[in-house]
């Protein structure tokens, strides 16, 4: 090999080295990429440690404080996690784990989150993501909290006569039956789900000729104020619907609190509570 060529490997070698200390990930930030991750994220994340949350977080549906709101720029791509290259990638269980290949090149670990359907769930993503951040004595107090606040909420069933049937409703009539985590929110508040009851399971839309001639005892809204605009929005003007929100009383819930099985349902399920607890 010529006198130069061993130079430049030489030189190219010593080059890398000078660099490599550039490229050496911080031990402690975190990058999230979807509005469900960032949930999880800020409540077990201190806002120093996080690179960047999803690109929904500046959104109206984001719960994110505004010391962070500026960081909104991540989502499952491979080449934006290989530039961002933190330490942690948290994803949401719909999220692409292939999106973290090359960043895991880098050095990045990568955690999905699985779907949550009830508070078991949620709480099993916790413990998981507590590990996977070090930060498990967290983790232990935030799923402490939530179940000394679930069973606040059965103390609070307990003290009403009767067990009102909830209907959660968005504008385009989507409703969620047995098996959702609204479902969840709307047992732990002390309610029965009208949805189940219509026989629907899982996510559905309400069928406007069976509210015709039944009615819930109460309307859950969400995403009115604060969801995507959507071309079947109009069904929310039906007649059959007018006339059942004139009827029946009506609480509306930030969509941000359940765009997913998350540490802030609890805070859904509380807001439902309070709703019946006024309900005549």
């Amino acid at each position: 090999m010529a006198a130069w060529q061993h130079s430049f490997r030489a030189c190219s070698i010593v080059i890398i080295g000078l660099f490599w200390p550039i490229m050496t990930l911080a031990q402690d930030e975190v990058v999230s990429t979807s509005l469900c991750a960032d949930a999880y994220v800020l409540a077990l994340v201190e806002p120093a440690q996080i690179k960047a949350l999803s690109w929904q977080a500046s959104s109206k549906l984001s719960h994110a404080p505004d010391a962070v709101r500026s960081l909104s720029n991540a989502w499952s791509s491979q080449e934006l996690l290989l530039s961002l290259s933190p330490a942690k990638i948290i994803l949401g269980a719909g999220d692409n784990i292939a999106a973290t290949s090359l960043a895991k090149q880098r050095g990045s670990k990568a955690l999905q989150l699985a779907p949550a359907n009830d508070f078991a769930a949620i709480e099993d993503n916790l413990v998981k993501l507590g590990n996977f951040l070090n930060k498990q004595d967290q983790a232990k107090v935030i799923i402490l909290a939530q179940q000394t606040r679930l069973q606040n909420l059965k103390f609070r069933k307990q003290n009403r006569r009767e067990q009102p049937k909830v209907l959660y409703l968005t504008p385009t009539l989507g409703t969620a039956g047995s098996g959702t985590f609204i479902d969840a929110a709307i047992i732990a508040a002390g309610a029965r789900n009208f949805a189940t009851e219509l026989g629907i399971e899982n996510w559905g839309r309400v069928p406007l000729e069976l509210l015709a001639t039944q009615q819930p005892d109460l309307i859950v809204s969400s995403f009115f104020r604060d969801g995507s605009p959507s071309v079947l929005q109009f069904r929310a003007n039906h007649s059959i619907l007018k006339g059942l929100q004139q009827k029946v009383p009506q609480k509306h819930i930030s969509g941000g609190l359940w765009v997913c099985g998350g540490p802030l349902l609890i805070t859904a399920a509380e807001q439902i509570a309070a709703a019946l607890d006024q309900w005549p």
